[in-house]
């Protein structure tokens, strides 16, 4: 091979790999600042005894009520139990500001795990998180259907399907 294409060669390589340690650097700097830029539409605070509407009949394990509509109890930690969330057609569990349940914590993933209707039945599915979800204290390898007294557990977080 000629001197000049080795150089060439040689300074193609090196743009290389400055461009991917400014990539990692830029990815590095994104992920610190949306950890304090985290901001959610701040939930309702209800007792959890108060989180059933009274005078509504249960409907049929995992099935949807449309009358009321389903909802996340926070049951732990302590700090936050009694927060409540109300169930759109799909709500997202994580970290991102967009998630319809927002969970500062490092070991929640940006987009976790998610609760969706699908043929008139909850579904719960964990969307690839680092750590895991859990329903009923069982790791989530797949979608499942939750029904009304389930608990989805994200990192220490602990809700119920109401």
């Amino acid at each position: 091979m000629s001197d000049q294409l080795l150089l060439v060669l040689r300074i193609g390589l090196l743009a290389l790999v400055y461009l991917t340690f400014f990539r990692v650097l830029r990815a590095v700097w994104v992920e610190l600042r949306t950890e304090h830029r985290v901001v959610a539409s701040p939930p309702v605070v209800v007792p959890a005894s108060a989180a059933v509407v009274a005078g509504t009949t249960t409907p049929p394990v995992g099935e949807m009520d449309e009358r009321v509509g389903a909802r996340l109890v926070v049951l732990a930690p302590p700090g936050v139990a009694g927060l409540v969330f109300d169930l759109q057609s799909e709500t997202t569990i994580g970290r991102a500001p967009g998630c319809g349940v927002v969970i500062d914590d490092a070991r929640v993933s940006k987009l976790h795990a998610r609760v969706f209707p699908s043929g008139g039945r909850w579904v719960v599915e964990d969307l690839g998180s680092t750590n895991g979800t859990l329903l009923n204290e069982q790791v989530l390898d797949f979608a499942k259907n939750v029904g009304p007294g389930d608990r989805i557990q994200v990192a220490d977080h602990v809700m119920e399907l109401v």
